[in-house]
């Protein structure tokens, strides 16, 4: 087979070219959404508080519910719990988009809508990784979730500067507009899909003691508890830097919208080249080595970005950014689901969405209140050196358990 061919491999799989199609077509509005309602935040208060405000709303609401939406994607058909969010995605965009383009939108309804979106995101996370396993086989698990990822970053790229050219030309609630519409090619690519929808058992459980199993299990795994940890830290120090790019854009180098596309898309671009290197493996072997580099020089990326007085050297420079934070976002993804037991993937994939959802908007919040108090390049100076530090001391842990436990598996061996 040749190298192409092994880095685009699970798209032989018929359901998962359908999934994948119609993810390929809504991610692009979805992004279009992103972009618009950072910069909608930024035209109603002109503050980069609320700018990081509006971004914890569409984010950390979705952990109150993670707990439970992981026991109902490991109790109920996965499939039909996707066609339900993707449903409730769209009627979500729309009143965004009628809102908007009334001229009926404000900060409060801004903040309501996404918290209704972080709601609905707890479910459709973790149900969205879950349900990859079924679309391909666990033979092709590391590869299917790559491309999954490469998706959500090609999309990235040309999300934002489709809605760079409807905000100049038409507005912004017309970019939601174009995302709510974007919602009914994956609709329908999920009716053309044929998969057997039957639902896992919870064993009799009740809802909380099946939910506890899996925080047990989670935390009683010390690789499993370990990744996750790292996740919950990169996701608080370093990812969160794209919802500061509205104010980087504006205020960093007065560049306003059709700035901020650039940035945002440039960034995508070294996000799928990420994702793409990682489809590209044939195995899971020292994968973990390479997160841990990459999560150092995440870090370090993101130090070098804050130093950049340059617009045009920014955008050469933030794919860089971009590559090394979706090696850990898809490693870590990957590395959890080829190592978790199956009958816990939804609940653990729960826990890796909690850990985004509850860092991220943290996250969001002392990077825009730092941006807004000390300037836009200090979050990046700030953000980077602690990324670099928690790679540095929790990697070194996680390689050196592995090495551990390598040398008691061969030590049993040897026996």
């Amino acid at each position: 087979m040749s190298r192409l061919g092994s880095t685009f491999r699970t798209l032989r799989h018929r359901n998962f070219r359908l999934f994948i199609t119609g993810q390929l077509i809504s991610l692009i509005g979805t992004w279009a959404q992103r972009l618009g309602v950072g910069w909608l935040a930024w035209e109603l208060t002109h503050s980069a508080f609320w700018v990081g405000a509006v971004a914890f709303a569409g984010l950390f609401p979705g952990v109150l519910a993670g707990p439970f939406a992981g026991s109902i994607v490991d109790s109920m058909s996965r499939f039909r719990l996707l066609k339900i969010t993707q449903r409730l995605f769209l009627v979500q965009a729309s009143i965004l988009a009628i809102l908007t383009i009334t001229g009926h939108i404000s900060i409060e309804w801004l903040l309501l809508l996404e918290t209704l979106l972080a709601v609905i995101t707890a479910f459709d996370i973790p149900v969205r990784q879950a349900l990859v396993v079924d679309l391909v086989g666990k033979e092709d698990l590391p590869n299917g979730i790559a491309i999954n990822s490469t998706t959500v970053n090609i999309t990235r790229m040309i999300g934002p500067a489709i809605a760079g050219v409807i905000i100049v030309g038409f507005g912004i609630g017309e970019a939601f507009l174009f995302n709510s519409i974007t919602y009914i090619a994956v609709l329908v690519s999920l009716a053309l899909i044929r998969l057997e929808e039957h639902a896992p058992s919870r064993g009799g459980q009740r809802r909380i003691s099946h939910i506890k199993d899996g925080l047990r299990y989670a935390w009683r795994t010390p690789q499993i508890r370990n990744w996750l940890l790292l996740f919950f830290l990169l996701a608080l120090f370093g990812m969160p830097y794209g919802t500061i790019m509205p104010v980087v854009a504006e205020a960093g180098y007065g560049m306003g919208a059709a700035g901020l596309s650039w940035l945002v898309a440039a960034s995508g671009l070294g996000a799928t080249t990420g994702a793409l290197l990682l489809a590209s493996r044939s195995s899971t072997r020292g994968l973990p080595r390479l997160l841990f580099i990459g999560a150092v020089f995440f870090g370090v990326s993101l130090i070098v970005f804050g130093l950049i007085d340059s617009f045009l050297f920014a955008v050469l420079f933030i794919p860089l950014c971009g590559c090394a934070m979706m090696l850990q976002m898809a490693g870590i993804n990957i590395v959890l689901q080829t190592e978790l037991a199956e009958e816990q993937r939804g609940r653990v994939m729960s826990l890796l969405s909690m850990a985004f959802q509850s860092a991220f908007p943290l996250g969001s919040l002392w990077m825009g209140w730092c941006a807004e108090h000390f300037g836009v390049s200090t979050p990046f100076l700030v953000g980077g050196s602690l990324t670099a530090l928690s790679a540095i001391l929790l990697g070194s842990r996680i390689l050196y358990q592995r090495a551990q436990s390598a040398g008691v598996s061969t030590g049993r061996a040897a026996g």
